[in-house]
């Protein structure tokens, strides 16, 4: 059994993942709003816009994970792999990555449906924010009921994080 890194630096990974990530949608939202501005009766513009940085931030998390790791991951010295010890499969990557935002996608929908009954009192990014922090502890102490310390979504997956 192979025991995943320490849970201080798969929590690192994460953070700094997330920090090119944003780097990554705000990107995606410059050049959308470029484009679309020459369109002005373009409707459902925010739904569309949302599938595209969804779709733009999984091509970039599914090549760096067949390729082995992410830029976080090289810093943090770690890499993923299939519970066999291979890289990673395309397919394998998308179901990480849909699975994977068990990170944001839960507290997120909590706040939304608290807010839409009139029982959210802090700002909507107050209360997201402290909905995905509070979760995100919550889901990485979860991790400490595994005896290889692997995250649920990888296990699910079919996908483990390694020392590298």
């Amino acid at each position: 059994m192979v025991i995943a890194p320490p849970l201080h630096r798969r929590l690192g990974s994460l953070l700094y993942d997330w920090l090119v990530a944003d780097a990554v949608v705000l990107l995606v939202v410059a050049i959308f709003s470029l484009i679309t501005t020459a369109a002005p009766g373009l409707s459902h513009r925010r739904s569309i816009l949302l599938a595209v940085c969804f779709l733009t931030l999984g091509g970039y998390f599914i090549y760096c994970w067949v390729n082995g790791q992410t830029l976080a991951m090289r810093v943090w010295r770690m890499r993923i792999e299939d519970a066999n010890g291979r890289p990673l499969t395309p397919g394998r990557a998308c179901v990480r990555y849909v699975l994977a935002w068990v990170w944001i996608a839960p507290p997120l929908a909590l706040v939304a449906a608290l807010k839409s009954f009139g029982l959210a009192g802090a700002s909507m990014l107050e209360a997201s924010a402290g909905a995905v922090f509070m979760w995100a502890i919550v889901w990485s102490a979860l991790s400490l009921l595994r005896a290889d310390r692997q995250f649920w979504h990888d296990a699910l997956a079919g996908t483990r994080l390694v020392p590298a």
